[in-house]
C-alpha cells in the first residue's frame, strides 16, 4: 500500500512539474506578488514512514505576515493499521523566495494535540505533540502554490504513548485570497 501511494505521489508530481514548467514557460507567474501578505487555505495527501500508518489527509490555513514569515493551523487524519487518528497542530514558519524563481523552501516548528491512535496514549486519549520540519511551495499563478512538505512529529512527554517518533511526507495544493 505505501509503495502504490509513494509511487502515485512521484508520478502526479513528475506530471504536474511538467505541466506547470510549460505552462510557466507561456505565462510565469509573478514571484513577487506570490510573496504578498495575507491569509491561504490548502489541502494535502501524504503518509508516514510509521508501519501503523497507510495514509493521511490534511487541510491548514494560515497567514503570511510578510515574504520571510507565516503562522499556520493544520488538521490531519490518518487511517491507520489499528484504526484511525487525528492531529491538530500550530507552526511556526520561515521561508526565503528564491529570486527569479516560484520556489520557496522553508522550515517550520509547532506544537498542537495528537488524538485517537495518533499520539494518542495507550487509554485513547489526547498527548501534546511538537513537530519540526522542511518543505519546498511553487507557485502556480499569484494565488495558488504547490506544497512538498516532510515533518518530524514527536509527543512532548513520551511516557506511556503509543506514537514516539512519526516521520511524515505530504503533498498540497494552498490558495491565497
Amino acid at each position: 500500500m505505501k509503495k502504490i501511494l509513494l509511487l502515485a505521489t512521484v508520478a502526479t508530481l513528475a506530471l504536474t512539474g511538467a505541466a506547470f514548467a510549460q505552462q510557466a514557460a507561456k505565462t510565469p507567474a509573478d514571484p513577487v506578488n506570490s510573496d504578498r501578505a495575507g491569509f491561504y487555505a490548502g489541502g494535502s495527501v501524504g503518509s508516514s514512514t510509521d508501519d501503523k500508518s497507510r495514509a493521511a489527509l490534511g487541510v491548514t490555513g494560515g497567514y503570511q505576515i510578510m515574504p520571510f514569515a507565516r503562522v499556520e493551523v493544520g488538521y490531519d487524519h490518518a487511517w491507520r493499521t489499528k484504526g484511525t487518528g487525528n492531529m491538530a497542530m500550530a507552526n511556526v514558519i520561515g521561508q526565503y523566495r528564491i529570486p527569479s524563481t516560484t520556489l520557496t523552501p522553508y522550515v517550520l516548528a509547532g506544537a498542537g494535540y495528537g488524538f485517537d491512535k495518533y499520539g494518542s496514549t495507550k487509554n485513547h486519549g489526547q498527548v501534546a505533540l511538537y513537530n519540526a520540519g522542511a518543505g519546498v511551495r511553487i507557485s502556480v499563478s499569484q494565488n495558488v502554490d504547490l506544497d512538498l512538505r516532510y515533518r518530524n512529529v514527536r509527543p512532548i512527554h513520551a511516557r506511556n504513548v503509543e506514537l514516539k517518533d512519526e516521520h511524515i511526507f505530504s503533498f498540497g495544493a494552498e490558495y491565497r485570497f
